[in-house]
């Protein structure tokens, strides 16, 4: 039981079982020998891990880098993706049976990756997974390689399956306890049991017409409840430092009571400063801090379902036509703490009646009035980047026959009244085949289908604000017109203009609770998008066993097999958005989402060859294999490139115990329809901002190149997050890939049933598509500037007004994807299998072993860095095309199970994850950081057993009660930094959540689960 590699079969009679297709390869084949290592995970692993998620199964194995799951609640798009060798979901192809799933998420960061939720885990025979390019099989998009989920469509009898399972952990953390306490933030303690989750398949399938034809058919429901962070001590905060680099319990300073930065010279000269609410009308100068941790989901709630059927039938043994259909719909919910206004408005009229008199004192004293724009940016009086600060405040007309002033007021509230928001994601998925396979005469077959597969995507976005209506509510007045039915009473000015008659007055000014709850539901705004991913493919191929034209090489006794043939495939993708986020009106974004639409179409010509050389002569075999793909695409912009892909394999065995394999793929992955066809726009994607937090002097030379001037001191979001442009680019080409593999496969006779494998991989991609990274911009472009030189990474970068590149769009770090970019990886992989028959039973071992040499990143930009090792905001970013995760340098997982004759077992599992550093403390100058601070600087190597009892009766009836982390061990903590300390954060929002990496890392605790699989 248990993942294991894909060798010769263990059970006797090897040499006449029925051949095989073998995932990276079309040709049938009599053993389960493959010249690539193809891991295969087998049903009885999967059932033995009791997990519901496809995802986790696979995240568990060491070439797997964890990518979009359950664990992800900012960022998140809902879907389940895979992301071998940690070089993005982009380059990882996803097959059901050997063909495509359909991209799973029209959403612009997606990257058309697969959505495995469609995957009925019950269903599944094994699950095959080849790291090593495989393009020349199926196409762009298997540069790391293929992940194949062979569903039982043989599967005869009913079957009921049942699993269900829970997480039980106890708090009792003693190194944040201290920090919450401090803060008087409130924590769990001891003992808890959540996030229960249920999973339930039928299936029935039976032969029909004496045995010509089968059909299997299955559904399955799935719900999972959530866990917020708040159900965690480890996570009841967000673990910041202080600027002396002391820890703390952080958070936003988007605050229920309300922060404010206004310019006030008697307490700080040349920049502004910030200002707290208070009840009764306070207004202290100091910075409040949110604990915005705890109504974050640490796993989203989840209702899936899913069915399908398979229908085969022979007419003849020329033409046997069949059928497969799935269906899966999926709703889940991504939740992060409540929205509010983060900076979205930048000034307050100073004829407020909500104001108290010592507020008005401060915002509306000279220092701090209006008297000019640059563009749309509001100027202070004082404000160091004031190109007039001797003109007069202006007056503006207040709609009454009167002027006003106004003051700067870059407000950051959070709407605590308004409870958290919600991104509500729906994704219903329909995918079907129709084909005939055949027999043509005695050494010819073909395979022909059509497949067509859909997406259907909607989110609902709940619980946020509108950016325009808090301008409106904020800009309150008393309405003396005379004869007014509000006459006397605070409105907001655009009542009395009639600009929006509905607007109530949001009173900010005092503190937490003052917001009347008609005005929060005035500024309560709602987000729609919806939109679908759709795909076409039309494939005949043909095999041809040559043998029977005497293309037989005299050592050998078996002929010359080939595959050849032609396929089209369409992908095309539309993204429909509505106003409030097309215009960036919802506060909480952190930017536009602009509705996205395109797609292309290829045509490919392919062939494949199996060359037996020698079996059974002076070496028992030797054989080779290559293979050969043109495509030609054309995208929707009128654009046209061919590519060329190949492959070349060999296998020798000089005797039957040893075994050497090597291959080489060239692949390619063509850009997907986000990387071409996204709009560019503005929203949250950097981690530090190099020129803020200090006094700029005259030999800061990268951020003077950046229009900053010396003087000036550029106030740091204390969130750590900053403004990007992110977009496609619809003149990109398509990426190539060198893959190497080379292995040794040892079966020695003399101790039967063991199987185990070393091999080396090497994967090089050349004009890699992806960004340079906001960070890598920032930094280049302040380390290597000179008093006369100008670095090109300069020029990417774009501050707004006030020098900043987070308090408003026009601020930001031009990030769109290029070709200039390189990565390679490289390391071993070992597996091993070994079984022993005993007097009363069976004892079982398999291992997967990862180790990871190195993973080279040179993105055209900075110094080429290896973040073999490491982890962080750079090496960990995320995304389509980077490493979503910590990449270890040596990860395994290893099973031991005894199973007796009674059909009782016990299984034990070791998994493994290698010890990694921070990348801001590495010997690499692109990564190193000036401030590093713990915790997780240095994380240790984490060991975590998993125990299963199993019941087997009369082969029919199988119950599995199990316990994953035993030992119920906590996961690695890691800091978030502090935003004044430049590349101090090691937590990037999105693979980071609840102050460590959950996808990589057992965040929850200790996993209870039971299950049962009836057959009938």
């Amino acid at each position: 039981m248990g993942s294991v590699p894909a060798f010769a079969q263990d059970a006797e009679g090897t040499a006449e079982a029925e051949a095989i297709i073998v995932t990276g390869s079309r040709i049938a084949r009599p053993e389960v020998e493959s010249p690539s290592p193809v891991t295969v995970v087998g049903t009885e692993d999967i059932k033995l891990q009791g997990t519901t998620r496809v995802e986790d199964i696979l995240n568990s194995l060491p070439s797997v880098s964890a990518s979009q799951s359950s664990s992800l609640a900012n960022g998140a798009d809902g879907t389940a993706t895979v992301d071998l060798r940690g070089l993005g979901t982009s380059r990882t192809l996803a097959l059901v049976n050997g063909r495509r799933i359909v991209p799973g998420d029209p959403s612009p960061s997606s990257g058309s990756a697969a959505d495995i939720n469609i995957i009925p885990t019950a269903m599944l025979k094994r699950v095959e997974v080849l790291t090593g390019g495989a393009s020349s099989v199926y196409g762009a998009d298997a540069v790391a390689g293929v992940v194949n989920f062979v569903i039982d469509n043989d599967f005869e009898g009913f079957r009921i399956d049942a699993n269900y399972g829970f997480y039980q952990h106890n708090n009792n953390n003693k190194f944040i306890r201290p920090f919450l306490e401090a803060r008087d933030f409130p924590y769990p303690d001891g003992s808890v049991t959540d996030g229960g989750t249920f999973d339930g398949t039928i299936a029935f399938g039976s032969n029909f017409d004496d045995g010509r034809g089968h059909f299997m058919a299955y559904g399955g429901y799935r719900k999972i409840q959530p866990v917020t962070q708040g159900e965690r001590d480890y996570s009841a905060c967000v673990i910041q430092n202080t600027r002396s680099g002391a820890n703390q319990c952080g958070g936003s300073a988007t605050t229920p009571n309300g922060n404010v930065l206004v310019f006030d010279t008697d307490v700080t000269a040349g920049t502004s400063t910030f200002y707290t609410f208070g009840p009764g009308g306070a207004f202290n100068n100091t910075l409040g801090l949110y604990n915005f941790a705890p109504l974050n989901y640490y796993q989203r709630n989840d209702e899936r379902f899913t069915g399908g059927a398979f229908v085969n039938y022979e007419v003849s043994p020329a033409f046997r036509p069949y059928l497969e259909l799935q269906f899966m719909d999926d709703h889940t919910t991504a939740q992060i703490a409540p929205s509010g206004n983060f900076g979205n408005t930048l000034t307050i009229n100073c004829d407020n009646p909500l104001m108290s008199a010592a507020q008005r004192n401060v915002v509306c004293d000279d220092d701090n009035l209006i008297n000019g724009f640059i563009g749309n940016f509001p100027t202070a009086t004082t404000a160091p980047y004031n190109p007039n600060p001797g003109a007069a405040p202006i007056d503006f007309a207040d709609g009454q026959g009167g002027t006003y002033n106004q003051a700067y007021f870059l407000l950051l509230r959070r709407n605590a009244e308004g409870g958290p928001r919600r991104g509500q994601l729906d994704h219903t998925t329909y995918r079907g085949v129709i084909g005939a396979d055949g027999d043509i005469g005695a050494n010819w077959s073909y395979d022909a289908y059509y497949q067509y597969g859909k997406v259907k995507y909607s989110q609902v976005y709940e619980n946020e604000f509108s950016v325009a209506r808090l301008r409106n509510a904020l800009d309150a007045v008393i309405d003396n017109r005379p004869g007014s039915a509000t006459n006397g009473q605070v409105v907001c000015r655009s009542v009395i203009t009639g600009a929006d008659t509905n607007c109530v007055p949001y009173n900010v000014f005092g503190g937490e609770g003052a917001a009347s709850q008609e005005s929060v539901e005035y500024l309560s705004a709602v987000g729609f998008q919806n939109g679908e991913t759709e795909e076409q493919v039309a494939n005949v191929s043909f095999t041809g066993d040559l043998a029977g034209y005497g293309l037989v090489f005299p050592w050998a006794s078996e002929g010359v097999q080939v595959n050849f043939g032609t396929e089209w495939r369409k992908e095309s993708l539309d993204l429909r958005t509505d106003q409030a986020f097309q215009t960036g009106d919802l506060t909480g974004q952190g930017g536009a989402t602009i509705p996205l639409s395109g797609g292309f179409q290829v045509l490919e010509f392919f062939a494949e060859t199996q060359i037996p050389i020698i079996e059974d002569g002076i070496v028992d075999s030797f054989s080779i294999s290559a293979g050969y793909r043109h495509s030609d695409y054309e995208t929707t912009a009128d654009r046209s490139y061919k590519t060329d892909t190949y492959k070349v394999g060999l296998e020798l065995a000089p005797i039957s115990d040893i075994r050497v394999r090597a291959m080489y793929n060239r692949a390619v992955r063509a850009p997907n329809i986000q990387e071409l066809f996204r709009t560019p726009a503005v929203g949250l994607n950097g981690s530090v901002d190099p020129c803020a937090g200090f006094t700029l002097t005259a030999t800061d030379y990268g951020c003077l190149a950046q229009g900053l001037t010396p003087g000036r001191t550029i106030t740091p979001n204390p969130a750590g997050q900053y403004n990007a442009l992110l977009g496609g680019n619809p003149d990109l080409e398509p990426e190539k890939a060198s893959t190497w593999t080379a292995g040794l496969v040892l079966q020695p006779r003399f101790v039967p049933r063991l199987v185990f494998s070393v091999d080396y991989f090497n994967i090089e991609i050349d004009n890699a598509i992806r960004s340079f990274g906001p960070d890598t911009i920032l930094n280049h472009c302040v380390d290597n500037a000179t008093a006369s030189f100008t670095p090109e990474s300069c020029a990417l970068i774009n501050r707004d007004t006030a020098g900043s590149l987070w308090l408003t769009p026009e601020g930001y770090t031009n990030d769109l994807p290029n070709n200039v970019g390189r990565v390679q990886t490289a390391g071993v992989e070992v597996a091993g299998s070994y079984s022993m028959p005993l007097s009363f039973g069976r004892l079982g071992f398999q291992m997967n072993g990862t180790y990871l040499d190195k993973y080279v990143v040179d993105n055209g930009l900075a110094p080429s860095y290896d973040c073999a090792g490491l982890y962080g905001p750079t090496c960990s970013l995320g995304g389509t095309t980077d490493a979503g995760a910590p990449l270890p340098k040596w990860r395994h997982k290893a099973r031991v199970t005894f199973e007796h004759d009674s059909g009782v077992g016990l299984s034990l599992q070791w998994r493994h994850v290698g010890k990694v550093k921070a990348e801001t403390i590495s010997s690499f100058e692109a990564l190193q950081g000036d401030f590093n601070f713990d915790p997780g600087l240095r994380i240790p190597a984490f060991n975590y057993l998993d125990a299963t009892l199993l019941f087997n009766l009369a082969e029919k009836y199988n119950f599995r009660l199990g316990v994953n982390n035993l030992l119920d061990k906590e996961p690695p903590l890691v800091t978030s930094g502090s935003g004044s300390r430049a590349g101090s954060n090691l937590c990037p929002t999105g693979p980071c959540n609840g102050n460590t990496y959950p996808a990589t890392w057992d965040a929850l605790g200790r996993y209870i689960f039971a299950g049962i699989t009836f057959d009938f």
